[in-house]
């Protein structure tokens, strides 16, 4: 027998083991038009459902277009599909965690129906986006940054709950994946702002402008938090990523992410990094605290104008005198003025420290500035409670709960939001409550209204808030934020029309008006200030509201009755 002949029959008789050894395995997947797949696959030489591919799936799909008379393309496509996926659910491999294991990074294509973890398939068996889940890693463009968007985009799909809401970010890292690409952007936490506001004002067909300028944040978060080092070289850091003592932060308004991009001078924003990066690590300082230095130093930092080749170090003692001086002529207040020189003194010490400089540039003790108490009158008006006392039934059932914390405790909305199940009691026959300040970093205990108390145990039980959950929950069961409340209280008292509308609710106002009360009430000042959780009187002073005045009637009232003339009256009256 000639050899062609020969090879002619070998390779039919392979071709029909190939395709009988398809048709068993694909037996194991009920879905119609498996045929036209197989066929396919045997004249490709294609051994295994395993090896199908996008590169593949796209050549398949043009087979089809080729064939005459072919209908129903796109379910010969969803048998191709089908076939794959099965042959991925096969394969995958179950790390020690129970999880998935992530896919090595190639440049190549990825298909994310063809996603080698079922449960991240199984997200786009159905939809009819296809070209949306096709990621191309082998285009020109900087292979850092092919890698981030590569563990970006796996970071969303192990995380994200909400279909539409994976959907906004995955649209969006592609926009910023074909922006990085054009630009040459080789480091997205590196990106400058510049090129944030350029990203930001390009139009895009696949997001809608409120939704884009997200996006950035949402990519530098996802690449800082699943590092395995943190990244100190990141232009923006996320709390997330550090293990802070609880007692450091106001879960009610907590700081999420510390930025440094606003800073345009390199070496200057290196510098400053070091300096946050000692606060965070070595001080016990509250990371609202760092944040207000760093936002201080920031402005400072972007004030001084200095080229490229020299940094903070070398600024002289006559440009920090003219920094300042224009600091004053800007009309700041004294006490905020004072926090900008003893921010950046602090950070001035950090760099003597370190051995950076040799001399502070400036003396902070002539710089600073006498602070006067301004008194401002606060307290709310008694017709304005009543009115929200009239409506409040008309409030969700948590803001009227949180509001009498307010109104008849006179508690900081920071202690409100971060009540625990456990803060209720009654010791002897009083209600009383224990609260954390997080200002002070301690606990008090104050005395409550029976009712208060009895409203608040019917609370705690209708929603099943045990002693370590937090009373009043965000929708992650973490703590109700402040900003949230205020945003909401803001909302309820005009759509219930308080004080026709124009009232504007602020919640530190009810605690001038519970210390002025009890001032009214013949309650001594140091009494009250222990009540509030001040340190010093003075600050006490300044939540009695209309205290001068009735000093200033007091006085009157006392020399009214010890005048001169008073002694003269009373002696004569004596000698008569």
């Amino acid at each position: 027998m000639p050899t062609a002949a020969l090879r002619q029959i070998t390779a039919k008789q392979d071709n029909q083991a190939l395709r009988a050894r398809l048709e068993a395995e694909a037996a194991r997947v009920q879905i119609s038009y498996k045929a036209s797949v197989i066929d396919f696959m045997v004249m490709e030489g294609i051994q295994d459902f395993s090896e199908l591919d996008y590169a593949t799936r796209k050549s398949f799909e043009a087979y089809l277009e080729g064939q005459s008379g072919m209908k129903h393309i796109r379910h010969h496509l969803l048998a191709f599909d089908k076939l794959k996926q099965h042959a991925l659910s096969q394969e995958f491999h179950i790390l020690e965690d129970g999880k998935v294991a992530r896919p090595r990074y190639e440049n190549g294509i990825l298909y994310l129906p063809y996603h080698p973890d079922p449960k991240v398939s199984a997200m786009f068996r159905n939809s009819t986006r296809k070209n949306e889940h096709v990621w191309d890693f082998s285009r020109n463009a900087p292979e850092r940054m092919k890698r981030q968007v590569f563990d970006i985009l796996h970071y969303e799909l192990e995380n994200s709950t909400s279909p539409e809401g994976r959907r906004v970010h995955l649209l969006g890292l592609r926009d910023l994946y074909d922006f990085c690409t054009e630009q040459w952007i080789e480091d997205i936490e590196a990106m400058e702002l510049p090129q944030i506001q350029a990203f930001r004002e390009i139009p895009s067909n696949r997001l809608t402008e409120s939704k884009r300028p997200r996006i950035i944040n949402f990519c530098r978060r996802a690449l800082f938090l699943q590092a395995e080092e943190i990244n100190w070289n990141a232009h923006v850091w996320y709390m997330e990523r550090f293990h802070i003592q609880p007692e450091r932060m106001d879960p009610a308004n907590p700081v999420l992410s510390i930025s440094f991009v606003e800073v345009t001078h390199r070496r200057n924003r290196e510098l400053l990094k070091r300096y946050i990066r000692y606060g965070l690590g070595i001080t016990n300082l509250s990371v609202g605290v760092i944040r207000g230095e760093l936002i201080y130093l920031r402005s400072f930092l972007n004030d001084i104008q200095q080229p490229e080749d020299t940094d903070i170090c070398s600024v002289t003692p006559a440009q920090m005198e003219a920094y300042f001086r224009v600091q004053r002529q800007r009309g700041v207040q004294a006490e905020t003025y004072n926090k900008i020189v003893m921010s950046i003194l602090h950070f001035f010490n950090h760099l003597r420290v370190r051995q950076l400089i040799g001399q502070i540039p400036f003396d902070a003790d002539s710089l600073l500035q006498k602070t006067v108490l301004k008194h401002h009158n606060r307290s709310v008006a008694q017709e304005v409670t009543e009115e929200i006392f009239s409506k409040l039934y008309a409030f969700p059932e948590t803001l009227r709960l949180m509001y009498l914390h307010l109104w008849g405790i006179g508690l900081r909305i920071s202690e409100v939001c971060t009540l625990k199940g456990n803060a209720y009691y009654i010791q002897g026959d009083d209600a009383w409550i224990q609260v954390y300040q997080i200002k002070m970093r301690t606990y008090k205990r104050i005395p409550i209204p029976a009712a208060l108390y009895k409203l608040m145990r019917v609370y705690l039980k209708k929603h099943h808030i045990k002693a370590g959950d937090y009373v009043f929950q965000n929708s992650k069961g973490g703590p109700y934020r402040s900003g949230t409340f205020r945003y909401n209280m803001l909302k309820y008292c005009e759509r219930n029309d308080i004080q026709n509308g124009e009232y504007i609710f602020r919640s530190h106002d009810y605690r001038h008006t519970i210390a002025t009360c009890f001032y009214d009430s013949g309650v001594s000042l140091q009494s009250i200030r222990d009540y509030l959780g001040h340190d010093y009187e003075e600050m006490t002073e300044q939540y009695i509201d209309y205290m001068p005045k009735k000093i200033e009637k007091a006085s009157e009232d006392y020399f009214s009755r010890h005048s001169l003339a008073s002694y003269i009256k009373r002696g004569e009256e004596k000698d008569g």
